[in-house]
């Protein structure tokens, strides 16, 4: 089948997004040769779908921060002063804040997809030269803002998700599989291990939006740095896995930090 685009005829957004799904290789010629210019369509649109989910799960979320500040309330009141007890309701007003659940959030959600955007085209201009590559930093940024679509779309199948049926997404991608199902109190008892905080911290992030993602990040860095599809492929897989254990630092930090809590409190 022939993807290549006979015309450099302007596509408008909608084209362009089904191009990125059905004619993927093609669609990343095109903007790579006479789309340099549209990266912020699909940049404003993954930033829109990174917010709403958390908008509209923010009521539930403020819901379930009351509902773990009075179950930890609850356990420890009789070992509570009314000094404390103040304390507590003040936390649990603060947990439930619109700034703590909502504001927050979004700003952090976005400054982490910039940064990963910044980081996976620094990551793979630097690689792709040493691979015999040649693309500008800047053509690869465009090209990793395109290849994130697929993200976008999880973020609106989210955000359905949330408004029918008035839940949150407790255990994304396979991180059901190693899930605590446990409530806060007993959590807070007896803390899962770092191994298990780590196993679903990684498998959060795996799921079929990801495939696609670096399905799409291999055809656009063959199509952007003239590599074959074996050394993109290599590059691609070599650069997640780098990324994957390094977003798995703080998990392992707060876990290590967890068990010594329990050791001293023990």
């Amino acid at each position: 089948m022939n993807e290549e685009v006979s015309q450099p005829q302007k596509m408008g957004l909608l084209r362009l997004l089904w191009g990125i799904v059905a004619r993927p290789r093609a669609t990343f010629r095109y903007l790579n040769e006479n789309g340099r210019r549209l990266w912020w369509l699909p940049a404003l649109i993954a930033v829109v779908m990174v917010i709403l989910p958390i908008v509209v799960g923010s009521p539930i979320q403020a819901r379930l921060a009351r509902e773990a500040v009075a179950e930890i309330q609850a356990q420890m009141d009789e070992m509570l002063s009314p000094e404390q007890r103040q304390q507590m309701e003040q936390a649990q007003q603060i947990a439930a804040s619109p700034l703590v659940i909502t504001v927050f959030p979004s700003i952090t959600a976005v400054l982490g997809l910039v940064v990963g955007w910044l980081a996976w085209a620094g990551a793979l201009y630097l690689v792709g030269m040493v691979a015999g590559g040649h693309a500008s930093f800047g053509a690869l940024f465009r090209m990793v803002v395109w290849a994130w679509i697929p993200y976008a779309l999880r973020g609106f199948l989210q955000t359905l998700y949330i408004l029918f049926t008035g839940q949150l997404i407790a255990h994304p991608g396979l991180s059901g599989l190693v899930a605590d199902t446990r409530s806060v109190g007993e959590m807070l008892q007896s803390p899962p291990t770092t191994g298990q905080l780590l196993a679903s911290s990684f498998l959060s992030r795996v799921d079929l939006f990801l495939f696609w993602n670096l399905a799409l990040l291999v055809v656009g860095t063959t199509v952007v740095t003239r590599l074959s599809g074996r050394k993109a492929t290599a590059l691609v897989l070599a650069i997640w896995l780098l990324f994957a254990l390094i977003a798995l630092v703080p998990t392992l930090i707060s876990g290590l930090f967890m068990g010594q809590s329990v050791i001293f409190g023990g």
